[in-house]
């Protein structure tokens, strides 16, 4: 008889008082100035929606609302008896209050009764409420810390020491700083500042809320475990006032294909609180595939507790039939890492994205709004989204979208960024790490899509022992059915900033001896139309300060769109010739780095770009902008990542009109079907290769050599397989060729980071 009162809506309020150390007393009383609230909201949306802050995302409107940060702030709304199930009298009904997200520390009041203090941005926070104090007219109230109150690193003398002679030897971003105070927290890390993302400190009750009711049990948990064969594992955690007999009902069907439903019922002992466990067989199983291997079948499945009075609480959540394991990849050394990926028996080649928060306020994301990213990223052939570990554990929808897409999910946990040093060691906070952690488990291991558990972004494991023994066993206790990862980058794994950071020349990612390359990719500014948006009508020049604080670093900007601006004899540039350039030399890093990934498959097991999408209106390496407005580079990974590849192999260096240039022809089939078709290749419109081919499932090789003889003037290779359609396409222009070379100290330092980070 579960009953579901939604608190998702816009009957809040919302106000400030002044801060206190967490915990703090309550202090609701001294609340003055009441304003409309909205959940899930955040302190900064509902300050904006009544003009009390201009939108922080456009020109330098973020300095204007750092002021939030001094405050507390209170939540509340009022909710009457009659929202409540009408049987309310039965002391045999239960009542429930859940918040899904609420960033970051917390206390939950009833009336004048504390229910709860919580530390926390994604573990779920569940409460009972005592029938009696259910009133005729019922205060729900939430306390939340602001920014000022955020935790601090507690440091040694020698780590004070470090930190000092550190941040003024070692060149690094803001964000990569030795302990910074954002260590602290186990937050969205992005949140302090990153160099795609302002610092925003975002406060308020982020994701979901509601009452749920039920008779004497509550279902708290459902955990689903399906394999190929149709074998399921099905475990509920109960909560029950008092021991009983029951029965089950487990009901399955497809959500996202047709099946017929299949109906299992099962008597049982429920005992007071604990997880009771049950095993049953589908009958002709549809399997969960990547989009590239089959079909995303997802499968709804409900249980029913009830007794001989009839149902006392039900529960419903989604799953896939399928199996994850990483195996090592094919002619790697003996002891190299694993990395294929390998989905209900097959390898999978990786065509990958970085993806980051939707948002830099992630309160405001809607199903909407991932729906549209998700199926921009399906519709440039990404098979794998890297939900990288300086962002979020993201809502719901995410999860259940890339089931529906047939998406793989890397997913790594709230730890990003500690360059050489190492996270927090006291008990306190080794105690909320896992605490998040296993929450996080908790929450998305029904879903099938997500394929990898990784510790998080860019520090060395070994020094961070402590946390790679605690993510582990987070993972075993809480899951068990998929591979896990130290870190991003862990053995055998390349980030890739020679090029970029280190200014090195584009043709140095074919260099890149990794077996899967995890990070990699240059800023594009975005088009002048979404420039347009957010900066002033004074910074819409070529890049300057204000470009900056929107994250564009200008210096490697000009670095790399220069070659293309000089190879076109461009020297009055404009912003849209910029523009155009910057956004060309994205791309054509892009195409470099995938295509040398690809053709060296199997040794090289799959690529994830830096990145898809930003949160913000940034000038960064995103290939769709805040808007949704796509980059160049957006189109091109189209091509790239295509499951059947067309790439030419060839030095890369200048060369003048009426030379001949060399190269190889590759085919690259990810596809598990041979593939025969008819090859050709256009130079300038002019047909100089035309082949019928075929190319075994699931492999790469070269096809044959061609030469080709540079004209003046422009120069695109352009080639087309086909067969009954137009399978592939793929283009070159022969005249860009990157004259920029490395800036020796920091290749050094971006080579020993990776080597730290990979080796120890």
């Amino acid at each position: 008889m579960r009953e579901t009162i939604s608190l998702n809506d816009s009957n809040w309020f919302v106000g400030a008082v002044a801060p206190q150390k967490f915990p703090a007393p309550n202090d609701f009383s001294r609340v003055e100035g009441w304003i409309p609230a909205t959940v899930p909201g955040d302190i900064r949306l509902d300050l904006f929606a009544i003009n009390k802050i201009p939108d922080p995302f456009l020109g330098k409107n973020n300095e204007a609302s750092q002021w939030v940060d001094e405050y507390d702030w209170w939540y509340r709304r009022e909710l009457a008896r009659s929202k409540f199930d009408p049987r309310n009298s039965s002391e045999q009904v239960r009542a429930f209050l859940i918040f899904d997200g609420i960033d970051y520390q917390s206390a939950i009041y009833w009336n004048e009764l504390e229910l709860g203090k919580h530390v926390g941005m994604f573990s779920r926070q569940v409460y009972e409420i005592p029938r009696e104090k259910i009133l005729e007219t019922n205060r729900l109230a939430v306390r939340v810390s602001g920014g000022k109150q955020l935790p601090r690193v507690k440091l040694n003398a020698p780590e004070k020491i470090w930190r000092r002679v550190a941040s003024r030897v070692i060149p690094h971003a803001p964000q990569a700083s030795e302990f910074p105070e954002r260590y602290a927290t186990l937050k969205c890390q992005m949140s302090f500042g990153w160099d795609f993302a302002p610092r925003l400190l975002t406060c308020g009750i982020w994701d979901g809320a509601r009452i749920v009711q039920t008779r004497e049990i509550f279902i708290r948990d459902l955990w689903v475990q399906g394999v190929p064969d149709g074998r399921v594992r099905v475990r509920l955690d109960l909560d029950a006032r008092n021991a009983c007999d029951a029965r089950v009902r487990f009901e399955v069907r497809g959500k996202n294909f047709e099946t017929d439903a299949q109906t299992f019922e099962i008597p049982f002992r429920i005992e007071k609180r604990g997880a009771q466990a049950f095993s049953i067989q589908l009958e002709n199983p549809h399997l969960w595939n990547p989009w590239d291997r089959g079909e995303p079948n997802v499968y709804i499945l409900r249980a029913t507790i009830s007794d001989a009075n009839g149902e006392l609480d039900s529960l419903e959540t989604t799953f896939g039939l399928r199996t994850i394991e990483l195996e090592q990849n094919p002619r790697s050394s003996a002891d190299a890492a694993p990395w294929t990926f390998v989905v209900n028996g097959l390898p999978e080649f990786i065509r990958g994205a970085n993806w980051v928060p939707a948002e830099a306020i992630p309160a405001r994301v809607t199903r909407a709004d991932y729906a549209a990213l998700l199926q921009m990223a399906r519709d440039a052939n990404i098979n794998l989204l890297r939900v990288w570990g300086g962002g979020l554990k993201e809502k719901r929808a995410f999860y259940e979208l890339c089931d529906e897409l047939g998406i793989l999910v890397w997913q790594e946990f709230p730890f990003a960024g500690a360059g050489i040093d190492y996270f927090p060691r006291d008990q306190e906070f080794l105690r909320l790490a896992r605490q998040e952690s296993r929450a996080i488990v908790r929450t998305l291991r029904n879903h099938p899509s997500v394929a990898l558990w990784c510790g998080g972004n860019e520090f060395i494991p070994r020094v961070n022992q402590h946390i790679i023994n605690l993510l582990r066993d987070a993972v075993a206790m809480e899951d068990g059915t998929r591979p896990f990862k130290p870190a991003s980058p862990s053995q055998n794994e390349s980030h890739n900033w020679r090029i970029w950071h280190g200014l090195a020349n584009t043709r140095d990612y074919e260099n890149d001896d990794a077996l899967f390359f995890g990070e990699f990719g240059l800023q594009g500014a975005p088009n002048v139309e979404t420039l347009a948006r957010f900066l002033s009508d004074d910074a819409l020049a070529l890049p300057n300060a204000e470009w900056d604080y929107h994250n564009a670093e200008r210096r490697k900007l000009w670095r790399y769109a220069e070659p293309i601006l000089n190879q076109r004899g461009i020297q009055e540039i404009s912003l849209e010739q910029f523009v155009q350039a910057s956004q060309e030399a994205q791309l054509r890093g892009l195409q470099i780095a995938i295509e040398h990934a690809r053709r060296n498959k199997p040794r090289v097991s799959g690529c994830a770009f830096w990145q898809f999408n930003e949160p913000w209106y940034s000038i960064c390496w995103s290939v769709v902008d805040y808007s949704r407005a796509p980059k160049l580079a957006y189109a091109k990974i189209k091509e790239l990542y295509n499951p059947v590849l067309v790439s030419f192999a060839f030095p890369r260096r200048v060369r003048k009109a009426g030379e001949i240039l060399s190269g190889k022809i590759w085919l690259v089939n990810d596809t598990l079907h041979e593939q025969r078709g008819t090859l050709s290749a256009r130079h300038n419109g002019e047909q100089v290769v035309k082949l019928n081919i075929s190319i075994a499932p699931n492999d790469a090789r070269v096809l044959q050599g061609l030469e080709v003889m540079l004209e003046s003037g422009e120069n695109f290779l352009r080639f087309e397989f086909q067969n009954e359609k137009l399978v592939s396409t793929n283009e070159y222009d022969l005249n860009y060729c990157d004259t920029g070379e490395i800036d020796l100290r920091r290749a050094v330092l971006a080579s020993a980071a990776g080597w730290l980070r990979t080796s120890l």
